[in-house]
Parts: C-alpha cells; sequence; structure tokens
C-alpha cells in the first residue's frame, strides 16, 4: 500500500568531525529510518515489476559513480562509508541511497520535482526558499542534518535519512536550492545530485560555489540556484551540460525556477504530461512568474510555497498518490553586517505542516 498522508515528524541529527564520523553519527542516529526506507523502496520497486538488488548493484558497482565521486570530492565518499557502518548496512546500498535522482533516469519509480525561488536584493532581507516534491513512500523520512566538518563551513541541510543532504545552508552565508530537470542529458559517469550539493556547501563563498559548479562533471540534470548576500547565480547542469539561467532582466538579483529547463528559451513541457513534475512545472512557473516581484521577505515565500493551487504546493491526490511536497525550507540570509542564515524547515507540505527553526548549532 502506498502512503498517501505525511507525518509531519523530523529527526534532527547533529554530527560532526572528520568525514567518517560525520557519517557514522548520521547513520547510527537514524539507522531505524534508513532500514525503513530501504524497505520501502524495496516494496515500490516490487510493485512496478523491479528487482532492488541489480539497481543497487548498477548504481554502486556498474557506474562511474563511485569512481568520479571518490576522484572529485573523497571526504564525501568517506562520510557515506561511515555512513554504512552506522546504520548497519552495506556500503553498495548507502551510496545507492545517496544516487536519488540517478536511481530515477535508471529506472526505479517516478522521480520528483521541486519549486525555488531567491531574492537577494531587497532593502531590509534577502531570502531563499524551495518545495522539495518527491514519491510519497519517502514521507516519513525526512532528516535535519547539522553538519559540522573540519576546517570548513557548517552545514544545515534538509535530508532524507541516508542521504548527505538535499538542499540547505552553510554559515557563510551561502544557500543552495535544487530542481530536478529531466530533460537535460544523463553521465553515468558524472557526480550525483546529492555530492554536488554537499560540495557546494562546503565552499566559503558564492565566488567559489559558482568555481565548483562550473567544473564538477554532472550525472544528472539539475538547476542549482547559489544564493548569498553577495548575490545569486543559477545553473542548469547536467552530463556535458552547464548553463546559466535568468529569469526577468529587469530582476536581477530574483531567481526562481521549476522542473523545465529555462536557459535557452526551450518552451515549456505541455500541460497534461503524464509525468507530475512536468505536468504542474508551466503552470508552477507561470505562478512564481506573476509573484516573485512582490516578494518582500520571509513570510511571502512560505506563502507561495504553500499554494496548492498551481502545484507548488503537492498534496497526494491533486496530481496522483504517489507525488508529494517532502519537506519546505526557507532561508533567510544574514546582511552584510554578517551573521548566520536562519534556516526554517516544514516537514511535509507546507500548506499543513509547521515550519520549524533549525539552528546551526
Amino acid at each position: 500500500m502506498r502512503i498517501v498522508g505525511h507525518n509531519g515528524a523530523m529527526h534532527t541529527v547533529t554530527a560532526g568531525g572528520d568525514p567518517r564520523s560525520i557519517g557514522h553519527g548520521h547513520g547510527e542516529a537514524t539507522r531505524l529510518q534508513i532500514r525503513a526506507l530501504l524497505d520501502v523502496w524495496r516494496r515500490e520497486a516490487a510493485l512496478a515489476g523491479h528487482d532492488l538488488d541489480p539497481l543497487i548493484h548498477t548504481i554502486a558497482h556498474e557506474s562511474g559513480f563511485l569512481a568520479t565521486t571518490r576522484r572529485w570530492l573523497p571526504d564525501l565518499v568517506e562520510e557515506v562509508e561511515g555512513l554504512a557502518v552506522g546504520a548497519g548496512i552495506s556500503a553498495a546500498e548507502a551510496f545507492a541511497l545517496n544516487c536519488m535522482d540517478e536511481a530515477w533516469w535508471l529506472g526505479s519509480t517516478a522521480g520528483g520535482g521541486c519549486s525555488v525561488i531567491a531574492v537577494v536584493d531587497h532593502v531590509d532581507v534577502s531570502v531563499v526558499g524551495q518545495n522539495m516534491d518527491l514519491d510519497s513512500w519517502m514521507d516519513g523520512s525526512q532528516v535535519a542534518l547539522r553538519v559540522q566538518p573540519k576546517g570548513r563551513p557548517r552545514q544545515v541541510l534538509l535530508s532524507r535519512a541516508g542521504m548527505v543532504g538535499l538542499c540547505g545552508a552553510n554559515d557563510a552565508g551561502l544557500a543552495v536550492m535544487v530542481n530536478t530537470l529531466a530533460q537535460l542529458p544523463t553521465d553515468r559517469d558524472g557526480v550525483p545530485v546529492a555530492f554536488v550539493v554537499r560540495a557546494l556547501l562546503s565552499q566559503p563563498s558564492l565566488e567559489a560555489a559558482v568555481e565548483l559548479v562550473q567544473r564538477l562533471p554532472h550525472a544528472s540534470g539539475q538547476a542549482y540556484t547559489l544564493a548569498s548576500p553577495e548575490g545569486v547565480r543559477g545553473f542548469e547542469c547536467g552530463g556535458g551540460v552547464v548553463r546559466e539561467y535568468r529569469n526577468d532582466v529587469t530582476l536581477p538579483k530574483r531567481r526562481w525556477h521549476t522542473n523545465h529547463p529555462i536557459a535557452d528559451g526551450t518552451p515549456p513541457p505541455t500541460h497534461g504530461s503524464d509525468d507530475r513534475a512536468n505536468g504542474s512545472t508551466a503552470a508552477r512557473m507561470s505562478r512564481l512568474d506573476e509573484s516573485v516581484a512582490a516578494v518582500s521577505g520571509p513570510a511571502d515565500v512560505q506563502a507561495l510555497l504553500s499554494d496548492s493551487a498551481t502545484g507548488i504546493c503537492m498534496v497526494p491526490g491533486r496530481s496522483g498518490d504517489d507525488g508529494i511536497t517532502f519537506a519546505s525550507v526557507v532561508v533567510t540570509l544574514p546582511d552584510s553586517t554578517g551573521g548566520t542564515p536562519d534556516v526554517l524547515i516544514a516537514p511535509g507540505p507546507p500548506d499543513r505542516t509547521p515550519f520549524v527553526p533549525v539552528p546551526f548549532a
């Protein structure tokens, strides 16, 4: 039976030190949730007529994901190895859990969507936010990660139990939000999305993050929106593709995105596509197009992300029972005088799930 509700629960995990210690702490703290998620993933794959074990083997051993990530981001591979030990699962299972986007295009389950807003030009406050839309069966695995690595910025991330991160912010004032772009090329020798997110949030500045996102080889189609008090940049990335996206030229310090490429002027998919993200991406983008200019603070972002009428906020039954706004994140960035971002996470559809603050310490 599919999960078609949401429980509004979220575990907060704080882990610090060397990469293996961070991973071990995460795995140990969410051991039950990780094991339950694997069990449900197996069940959902079976319902779709697939055996999960060959997919895990493909991700961890036959693709180049692991080798490429180890070459570019060895600390994060060590973290996942520590997570496997802490959770009591195999290293292959742990790595596959961190290849969520990649599992979608390799034939797992339906896939996700997202809506992102970034406003960094307001006089009083700069704010970014996103809804993370995922398969309904993932509900209940929401995790807020507080990562405290040695020699790197501290990070607060929305994640799924067993994953190094989905989106979030660091205490240097950088926020990273993401949108799946299934239309872009994929690469079995690229770096999976979750590792790209964490790598970007390990950077000390917007400039350093921009340089890294342009240099990394990308496995999956994804839009990365990077924001800090320094400004905002957006990139649509995929296998062999990195291109900057912009929205309205009259709003140079505002960015917004849904689930279709916009960097090259490609028209959105026709309404009514069978894929739930593509089926609503044009309507969600239109809603953002007409609304973002008026956004002036976190309350406005929360209100937009809570809009279920156009599908920005996804609830079971609206686009089928297989999709839900897994969580919503709103980050208020520090001003030029310093400080750390304020991170709010709603562990479910924000039209019915309260936002809770997740401090860096």
